[in-house]
């Protein structure tokens, strides 16, 4: 009797070094998918590649890369192709964010922010949901934040290009309505992964009002809430009740009481010295 060779798939994780790509990364393969992981530190990728082929025993693809790269997009093109594969999955993942005030922002870092959180995943949007939809099957994610509902002093910048997220990927999904293709924009809130490292933030105890890490969700934890949303087509989910409930709060009211309370928090965020 004749072998029946398993159909491949592949998944494109970009920030798939750590966090949330990484757990990411760890779902795709754990149903099969082939991936693509994308990230500027290489020596964490082929950590990540080496775990999912040793224990879910699919093929891990590693791609080096600072998607902030004018030519990134098209060397993520370039590395799919040569895979020889149009990825079923996309999880446009990677970004950071700066806290402080905005006028004090080095320049520099904040286009970087802009380019990366919302320039970059926008044309890999658009480059692989292209490929997807003349499948005819595909999902995309979008990670935005629960930062895209409110205005959010001393991380403005970062909660503007989530804001962008959120609103692009809604319009996407409305434009991929009646195709086999989804875009879902995925909102975590407080998460363990290592945001509050590169944005500034003191490792203990962020807040003065709580203890931060008790607010924190699991990281394995909201990239499955984010993973199985995605694949059941929803265009927009929150992880976590308290989030969601704190996401339509912010929606209900005046939009300037929701900044100056956003502030009122923020400000007391303890930062590194």
């Amino acid at each position: 009797m004749a072998q029946t060779t398993k159909a491949r798939r592949l998944a494109v994780i970009t920030g798939a070094s750590s966090g949330l790509g990484t757990e990411f990364a760890r779902l795709a393969a754990a149903e099969g998918f082939e991936t693509l992981l994308i990230a500027r530190r290489v020596d964490r990728l082929h950590a990540v590649a080496s775990e999912l082929e040793e224990k879910y025993g699919t093929r891990a693809h590693v791609l080096g890369l600072d998607l902030t790269e004018p030519d990134a997009p098209e060397r993520v093109m370039e590395a799919i192709d040569a895979i020889g594969m149009v990825p079923e999955v996309l999880v446009n993942n990677a970004g950071f964010g700066a806290f402080g005030p905005a006028l004090d922002m080095d320049p520099a870092r904040l286009r970087r922010m802009l380019e990366l959180n919302a320039g970059a995943l926008t044309e890999l949007s658009l480059r692989v949901g292209r490929k997807m939809r003349d499948m005819g099957r595909g999902r995309i994610m979008n990670v935005a934040s629960t930062a895209a509902f409110q205005a959010c002093p001393y991380l403005g910048v970062y909660g503007a290009t989530k804001a962008f997220v959120l609103s692009f990927t809604e319009a996407l999904a409305e434009e991929l309505r009646g195709t086999a293709v989804a875009a879902t924009a995925f909102c975590p809130g407080p998460t363990r992964t290592e945001f509050g490292d590169a944005a500034g933030l003191a490792k203990e105890n962020a807040f003065d009002l709580c203890d931060l890490e008790s607010a924190e969700r699991p990281a394995d934890i909201a990239a499955r809430t984010g993973w199985e949303g995605m694949m059941r087509g929803k265009r927009v989910v929150i992880d976590g009740w308290t989030n969601r409930l704190i996401a339509r709060v912010a929606w209900a009211l005046p939009r300037g009481i929701v900044s100056r309370l956003a502030a009122f928090i923020l400000k007391r965020l303890k930062t590194e010295s």
